[in-house]
């Protein structure tokens, strides 16, 4: 009998320090919340982070595509359902689901990760316990395709930024949502304000540490039906660490 992957929830209320001036949650608060149940669920499963450091080993995100079709407001309470899709040699594919307080799905998210050795800084392949506690047997173990993003053609709009140690996360490496951060820095003005993000998509390549400068460069693309934003991050050589694209409608 093939095993059934184990789904986790946690219901999260969307604070005033996580909406934006339409009292929508930002995009922001919503990755945070993503990143925050892949960890409770490993926790719950008794291999989060003491695990994974005793183990050498860490989690590295890889890539995200995320989708909101009806942002939550302010005060609303929202239901964050996750669990491990697939495993293949280094890579864990996770899944979400958003849901509103009537129970409406309101929001997806396919994420692929890279278990890495900490020691080695390489990756390792998903050890059999892994396999066990998420539920997960090669029968139905399909990877998630996440499509590449296109590099950016010309530059609409740059800014660049500092590491901060408030950007730091347990890794030792800046954390994911920071880039995303960023990125939106750099979207116009009449762009945030009139128009919502539908979807985003993340491909991380290289990682930046505490102290570093790192350059954001946006292409703004105009449609018919939506305005398609391309992000490259890089750092002070020049060197690519992060390629995004948004979507507005």
């Amino acid at each position: 009998m093939s095993k059934i992957p184990v789904v986790t929830f946690r219901n999260y209320n969307i604070h005033y320090y996580e909406v934006d001036i339409h009292k929508r949650a930002l995009i922001i608060s919503i990755i945070n919340y993503l990143g925050d149940m892949a960890m409770y669920q490993s926790e719950t499963l008794g291999v989060g982070i003491d695990y994974l450091t005793e183990n050498d080993m860490a989690w590295v995100l890889y890539k995200w595509d995320i989708t909101i079709e009806s942002y939550p407001l302010l005060n609303d309470t929202i239901k964050v359902e996750t669990y491990a899709h697939s495993f293949k040699r280094f890579y864990a594919d996770r899944k979400y689901d958003i849901f509103d307080g009537k129970g409406n799905k309101i929001g997806h998210a396919d994420s692929i990760w890279i278990l890495i050795n900490t020691a080695r800084r390489r990756p390792i392949r998903v050890t059999k316990d892994m396999y066990e506690v998420y539920g997960i047997d090669d029968s139905s173990n399909t990877p998630i395709d996440i499509e590449n993003i296109l590099s950016i053609n010309k530059v609409d709009s740059e800014k660049s930024f500092q590491v901060r140690y408030s950007d730091i996360d347990t890794n030792k490496h800046v954390n994911n949502v920071k880039y995303a951060a960023w990125a939106l820095e750099t979207i116009p003005k009449d762009i945030i304000l009139n128009y919502e993000m539908k979807n985003i998509k993340v491909t991380y390549i290289k990682e930046t540490k505490y102290g570093e400068t790192i350059t954001v460069s946006t292409e703004v693309i105009k449609e018919e039906d939506k305005i398609i934003c391309r992000h490259r991050i890089v750092n002070e050589e020049g060197v690519e660490l992060t390629l995004l694209e948004s979507i507005w409608v």
